[in-house]
């Protein structure tokens, strides 16, 4: 008798087992001599990688079973692994070449080291790709391996503090931040990697092989990443390298994947006309985009080799960086300044706050008024280059509005992308101080000027195209139909004959050209006629159109003019009428309520008339009671207050006037900034965000809102831990804009412990303070 097998599993059964020793489940009664064997099972194929074995008589696999298969994510991954890296490795082989054909040319220079060189080739090759890799949001940090060095302006080597409440000592570990987007090394690798890509297409290539160019790019990026992190008498050079990395990988798989799945891509848009038609309006903001930041990089590249004193390696060292120009000088000529902010205190510049902008107003007090009106036109002419590339690639106006709005949305991403900013805190190569520095474009005038050019354009350009003879709008929409669908046929075909029956006989055919063109048809002398009068019009027309693109450049120029023109008057008026009325009420001249009251002398108030504001604004000051042990300053900058007997004037920078004797840490420092765009309270609110961060153990006693000799101002007072000594520094700031926008600012700072004196010397100053009539 042959063995018996599980019909469920397979599994070979002793003769007259009940139930099967592997799966449990009861056999059927065992067969007799006589009774019919079941049938074998086919026998079960072995899983694939795994090596035959032989398959008992009768085994199979269990009803219901079948292999398993992967995902269809590890099924896509599998073809990328399994695909052809050396294919691969070449197109990723072009854009990290540029990078490091980039970072020698940027290495060659010694920049000003002479015959004593103390930053090896090698060297700079490693920071040039540091910098270079910020491109991709990389980042580049200093940091000094020993102890920072004190830059306080005391005598005492405790370190200082600025007029602005920003001050520093020395720091545990001293650095500097450089944050900085090199556009140009962008747009040049973005270049590489698409001609790449393309050179992968013509192969063959899919999405796997967008994946295997992303990882080897990636990598690439990585390792160089890692090696740009030089260690260089005792500095120490971070490039973020995961960052960078993760930055290239989004780059590349967006471009590597539009460019290999373009074909997909088309046939997908062809079946929806709404998402094709977002597609066509972005190339178009793309192309103008492009094409107007490169002319402005060429203008900007011209005027900064102009400047005196620029050699050819500050030539070489802006070229990273002529996409940022060019977008700066984009926004100066739409009206949109470039800002600067500088806060703290610099071995080299000084110490002290300043804020302001580059626009066209201080375009013409640095050259002339010929460079404004050189920067409008260049405005104007990019405006309409936006307005007429939109127009002429655009199929309706809805497209055109689109294609617009993506310029204006991809003009301030960059614009935002196109800033630069530096932090610094402690010595480092030679550098001390601790604040930071940024210079960018303004966003939000950006923003508004933007929306004024590119509105306008976008609104003129049709008509200007009707104007040249060149009407807007290409000749026909890009095929609405994909492989799937049918074609509908056209109005007209020449090579299909049409049948008798379908063409009225009343109907006269048109006699064609000797072209033999059957759609040219010879127009009659009433036709001829209509032709002339439309020329006619259109003449006329010429007239009445260039009138109107005469009247939008005005009328946009104007609105700038004016918008700018109110930014400049903001500072000049301040205080509103109604504001005026409370400046009449005698009020404390710098002091709170939670000043203390045996710190000093209480400010007096300066009397002013209850009349009319002209008499207030001509009636003479009461002269301030000077304290025994103090006398009277006149400063040239435009004030005068009482200083102790011993002090005199001891330096200006920065706009900052010091005030200090002979020994000892005390001093009064005296901020003046002209124009200031801002209040009091929102430039202490900015500084503190600073201070809160970069000082040790900052503790806010006060800061708010207050009224000085009738002015709107503020007040902040703090301490913090001196690095060097850890010694608690006690430090006030009573700041107030006067009638005519000048920031004025007292400050003091001193050791806690003494601190009763240096608050009576800060209280004696602002009950003394007056405003000096220099004309």
């Amino acid at each position: 008798m042959p063995p018996s097998y599980c019909p469920h599993c397979g599994t070979a059964a002793p003769e007259g087992a009940r139930f099967c020793m592997k799966c449990g489940r009861e056999q059927p009664t065992a067969a007799g001599a006589g009774d019919p064997v079941p049938p074998a099972l086919p026998p079960m194929a072995p899983p694939p990688g795994h090596a035959h074995r032989p398959t008992p008589p009768g085994y199979a696999p269990p009803p219901g079973y079948a292999p398993v298969r992967p995902s269809p994510a590890g099924e896509f991954l599998g073809r990328a692994m399994r695909g052809d890296w050396v294919g691969s490795l070449k197109a990723a082989a072009w854009p990290t070449g540029l990078i490091l054909a980039l970072a020698v040319a940027l290495a060659i220079p010694s920049y000003g080291q002479g015959d004593d060189v103390v930053v090896g080739w090698s060297d700079r090759l490693r920071i040039a790709l540091a910098m270079l890799l910020q491109a991709f949001g990389g980042g580049f940090e200093v940091r000094a391996a020993g102890p920072g060095s004190p830059y306080g302006s005391g005598s005492d080597g405790s370190g200082g503090s600025d007029a602005f409440g920003s001050g520093y000592g020395t720091t545990g570990q001293a650095g500097a931040t450089l944050s900085l987007v090199p556009l140009t090394v962008t747009v040049l690798w973005v270049g590489a990697l698409l001609l790449a890509s393309r050179a992968a297409r013509k192969q063959g290539g899919g999405m796997e092989a967008a994946v295997r160019i992303s990882a080897l790019v990636t990598g690439a990026i990585l390792v160089l990443g890692l090696f740009a992190q030089p260690d260089i008498a005792g500095v120490s050079v971070s490039s973020s390298p995961l960052l960078a990395a993760l930055g290239a990988l989004v780059l590349s798989l967006l471009v590597t994947g539009g460019v290999l799945q373009q074909d997909a891509a088309a046939q997908w848009l062809a079946q929806r006309p709404a998402a094709h038609a977002v597609v066509r309006a972005t190339g178009t903001a793309v192309r103008a985009l492009g094409a107007v930041v490169a002319l402005c990089a060429l203008i900007g590249f011209i005027a900064y080799a102009d400047v005196d004193g620029v050699d050819g390696t500050a030539m070489l060292l802006a070229l990273p960086v002529l996409p940022n120009i060019g977008l700066a000088v984009l926004g100066v000529s739409w009206g949109a300044p470039v800002e600067y902010d500088v806060r703290g205190e610099f071995g080299w510049f000084g110490s002290g706050m300043e804020h302001g902008g580059f626009g066209l107003s201080e375009l013409g007090d640095a050259v002339n008024g010929w460079a404004v009106t050189g920067a409008v036109l260049i405005g104007v002419v990019c405006a309409l280059y936006a307005g007429v590339s939109a127009a002429r690639r655009s199929v309706d106006r809805r497209e055109q509005a689109i294609a617009g709005g993506l310029f204006l949305v991809l003009y301030l991403l960059l614009t935002g992308l196109s800033g630069v900013s530096a932090e610094l805190s402690g010595d480092v190569a030679g550098v001390g101080g601790q604040g930071m520095v940024e210079i960018a474009p303004s966003v939000p005038d950006a923003l508004l000027f933007g929306l004024l050019w590119v509105g306008g354009a976008v609104l003129v350009a049709p008509h200007l195209l009707r104007l040249v003879g060149r009407p807007a709008g290409t000749p026909a929409p890009e095929p609405a139909w994909g492989p799937g669908t049918q074609p509908q046929p056209p109005a007209w075909n020449p090579s299909v004959q049409t049948p008798p029956t379908t063409v009225p006989t009343a109907t006269p055919q048109p006699t064609p050209y000797p072209s033999h063109d059957p759609r040219t048809v010879h127009l009659g002398p009433a036709a001829a006629g209509t032709a002339a009068a439309a020329t006619a019009a259109r003449r006329r027309s010429v007239v009445v159109w260039s009138l109107t693109l005469v009247a939008a450049v005005v009328l946009g120029g104007g609105i700038t003019a004016g918008v700018l023109f109110l930014k400049s008057d903001k500072s000049d008026n301040q205080q509103p009428p109604a504001a005026a009325a409370e400046d009449n009420k005698p009020a404390a001249s710098g002091s709170t309520d939670s000043a203390p009251p045996e710190a000093g002398p209480t400010p007096s108030s300066t009397p002013v008339p209850t009349t009319s504001p002209t008499a207030s604004a001509t009636a003479p000051p009461a002269a301030p009671t000077v304290p025994g042990g103090y006398r009277m300053v006149s400063d040239s900058a435009g004030f005068s207050f009482a200083v102790p007997v011993q002090w005199d004037r001891e330096s200006e920078k920065n706009h900052q006037i010091t005030y200090a004797g002979s020994t000892g840490r005390a001093e009064l420092k005296v901020g003046v900034i002209r124009n200031a765009p801002y209040t009091s309270y929102e430039n202490f609110r900015n500084l503190e965000r600073t201070a809160d961060a970069n000082q040790k153990n900052y503790r806010r006693l006060q800061l708010g809102a207050n009224t000085f000799q009738g002015f709107q101002g503020a007040i902040w007072e703090y301490t913090y831990e001196d690095k060097q000594s850890g010694e608690t520094i006690h430090a006030i700031d009573q700041s107030y804009i006067a009638d005519d926008g000048t920031e004025y600012a007292i400050y003091t700072t001193e050791r806690d412990r003494y601190w009763s004196d240096a608050r009576q010397i800060f209280d004696t100053a602002l009950s003394t303070w007056m405003l000096n009539d220099l004309d």
